[in-house]
């Protein structure tokens, strides 16, 4: 599946159809879709605080070595700690709601119901507000994406033993 295909759906969550079309994406694309995501979304942010620690510490050199070969691999680590710790949170939302649902299928539905909370947070780096009003409110919207898409899935069955006599 296309980079802008899943990109689209990510934005039609928590839909049902987008919910089961991006659980049938490979986890190849997905990962390639969650550096990007990070890649761009960080991106701007990050080169500030370069820009302002190369003007006052670090040489040329040091702030391409950085920008080349640290940036992505701090992105690399980044995305795979941070979504699965949104998966563990997933996981237990999931016992509340007591769904059906595999690790592996909270983790990709992590990886795609991020794109609106860090597009917002991202606004609110820019903007007069604290930082924490920022990750408050990604924190919630993911919630609320997350809880609404567990829901899609069924219920787990109760266990009944009956006794034969």
């Amino acid at each position: 599946m296309s980079l802008i295909k899943i990109i689209q759906l990510s934005a039609k969550l928590p839909r049902k159809q987008a919910v089961f079309a991006l659980n049938r994406v490979p986890m190849r694309d997905t990962l390639v879709y969650l550096f990007c995501l990070y890649f761009f979304l960080f991106l701007p942010y990050t080169l500030m605080n370069m820009m302002d620690v190369y003007e006052n510490a670090i040489s040329k050199s040091q702030l391409v070595l950085q920008s080349i070969l640290f940036y992505p691999f701090f992105m690399m680590f980044l995305v795979i700690i941070s979504i699965s710790t949104l998966a563990a949170i997933a996981s237990f939302f999931r016992l509340i709601l007591s769904r059906k649902l595999a690790y592996q299928q909270l983790w990709k539905m992590s990886a795609y119901a991020i794109l609106w909370p860090f597009i917002l947070y991202q606004v609110f780096l820019f903007l007069p507000f604290s930082n924490y009003v920022g990750l408050v409110i990604s924190f919630l919207i993911y919630g609320y994406l997350m809880w609404r898409m567990i829901l899609i899935y069924p219920r787990k069955k109760k266990n009944s033993r009956q006794k034969r006599g």
